[in-house]
């Protein structure tokens, strides 16, 4: 007989129904939380590498790199050096090396005499001596400005004319002017890389003692461009460009002030670059054309007259403006430098699934320095097994890669396409170039974007070759378990009217 303090079955079943029901509260909260912590945990690990993002893993330039970005990369820097093995500092053997050679003719030879004895302190004058050593100093004699006025005579004919000597060449302006070596020294500097006018001026003080203006350096550069255009020089340089077998290109961002940045059609400037490739094809000075445009599209690339028509081999970024010269090239070769870091972006959002990026990083860079090492030897071409190996692992590599990541074609919602075409064979030739895994969208073609869209599916998921024990060839670059399956067409939401009629422009059509 239960106790009267006991309570009853029923209100023990109660309770324990409520006690349940808290349970079961306390579980949907717990798991609402669980989401919530998932979620911000993913847009930590995002924001994380955004804010990681550098020139050395994107293709954001060097210029914006934060201070941080820039004390990593020299602390690598020195730790490359520090951990390089049996490589000593300084220049190695065999390096030819560069010094200054002894002259035979020096412009002017002085004698240092040692004045008194060392050891009794006699005037030596007239005692015999020999030269004991002898030192060559290459030297700039000190600056200074020198003044030379020309006085233009005038003569009488004895026929009446009376003729004015005209004033020699480079010298205009007056009554008082720079002459012509102070004008072709401020065109040179303010025309090299990237020494702004105020600079150029700061500099022509400072080491030739010639206290120009900035205005002064702003018509040089009008009187060299002036010449240049009358000389044709873009067009033969464009012209010469075009010749060449292989082109690079670039495009870089240009930092302009808030005022020139809001000018019209300036809405994204950009400085353009196309250049030939002779350091890493053939040797001798390259060509270098610079062009700048308001925004980074095909119509300014279309706009220079440099790549339509081009039918060498070009050598660029994924930029989605240069594709559609893909199907006229003879081949086209990805930028290494965009590719390491493309490799190195993707291997940061999953390493373990994303793993196949470090061996065709690696094939990649084996393969660049087998062709530095055969350009030193004066080879003419690679070692074919050497070349079956590479391209070897890094087809395997490629082929995990678009295995766990999805084809963006078939991220966009468009059915594959049976022949991927010539522009998918050009992209393949010369070199390891890579095609689809790392292709982002258009719309994801933007500055500082570099977000691959990498879907990863981690289960059930080996590494089908890995870098130190590559795997015979895949039949298809793709798993069976990961082939696209065509999709069925898209049902017709609003049929189009059989046999419809048009309205008769009589009167007695008109709806009253």
């Amino acid at each position: 007989m239960p106790q009267p303090d006991q309570p009853s079955y029923e209100e023990l079943a109660a309770q324990n129904a409520g006690l349940a029901a808290r349970v079961a509260e306390l579980l949907a909260v717990v798991a609402e939380q669980a989401a919530v912590i998932e979620t911000l945990r993913a847009e930590v690990v995002a924001l994380r590498r955004q804010a990681g993002r550098d020139s050395s893993n994107s293709s954001q330039p060097p210029s914006r790199d934060s201070p941080a970005a820039e004390a990593k990369k020299k602390a690598g820097r020195r730790e490359a050096r520090r951990v390089r093995p049996g490589r000593p500092q300084g220049g190695q053997k065999g390096h030819p090396g560069a010094s200054l050679a002894w002259a035979a003719r020096p412009d002017e030879t002085r004698v240092i005499e040692p004045g008194a004895c060392g050891g009794c302190g006699a005037d030596l004058a007239g005692a015999a001596g020999r030269v004991a050593s002898a030192v060559q100093v290459f030297d700039i004699p000190p600056a200074a400005l020198t003044v030379t006025e020309y006085q233009m005579m005038c003569r009488t004919c004895g026929c009446g004319q009376v003729t004015t000597a005209r004033p020699p060449p480079g010298v205009t302006g007056g009554p008082v002017c720079y002459g012509p070596n102070v004008v072709n020294a401020a065109t040179l500097l303010a025309s090299t890389d990237v020494i702004g006018i105020e600079r150029a001026a700061d500099l022509m003080a400072a080491l030739l003692k010639a206290p120009v203006s900035t205005g002064f350096v702003s018509r040089c550069l009008v009187r060299l461009d002036a010449a240049l255009t009358t000389a044709g020089f873009e067009d033969a340089l464009k012209n010469a460009l075009r010749a060449s077998e292989v082109l690079g290109t670039d495009e870089t961002p240009a930092p302009l002030t808030t005022a020139a940045a809001s000018e019209q059609d300036c809405r994204n400037p950009h400085v353009y670059t196309v250049r030939t490739m002779r350091a890493y094809t053939g040797g001798g000075p390259d060509l270098i054309w610079y062009g700048a445009a308001g925004d980074r599209t095909k119509a300014s690339i279309t706009g220079f007259g440099i790549l339509d028509g081009y039918r060498g081999v070009l050598v660029r970024d994924d930029y989605g403006g240069y594709l559609s010269y893909d199907t006229t090239l003879a081949g086209v070769q990805q930028c290494l430098a965009h590719l390491y870091r493309y490799l190195d972006d993707a291997y940061a959002t999953d390493p373990e699934s994303q793993v196949w990026t470090r061996q065709a990083g690696d094939a990649l860079r084996e393969a660049a320095a087998a062709v530095r090492t055969g350009r030193a030897g004066h080879r003419a071409s690679l070692d074919p097994a050497l070349l079956a190996r590479l391209r070897h692992s890094y087809d395997q590599a490629i082929a995990y890669g678009i295995s766990v990541n999805p084809v963006p074609a078939l991220a966009q919602g468009q059915p594959p396409r049976a022949d991927p075409g010539q522009a998918a064979e050009t992209q393949g030739r010369p070199g390891l170039a890579i095609r689809h895994p790392l292709r982002r969208p258009g719309h994801e073609q933007r500055i500082g974007e570099r977000r691959p869209r990498l879907q990863t599916r981690r289960e059930n998921q080996r590494l089908l070759a890995h870098p130190r024990d590559p795997a015979p060839p895949l039949p298809h670059p793709l798993l069976p378990h990961h082939r696209p399956q065509p999709r069925p067409p898209p049902p017709h939401r609003h049929p189009r009217r059989p046999h419809r009629q048009r309205l008769d422009a009589t009167a007695t059509s008109v709806i009253n």
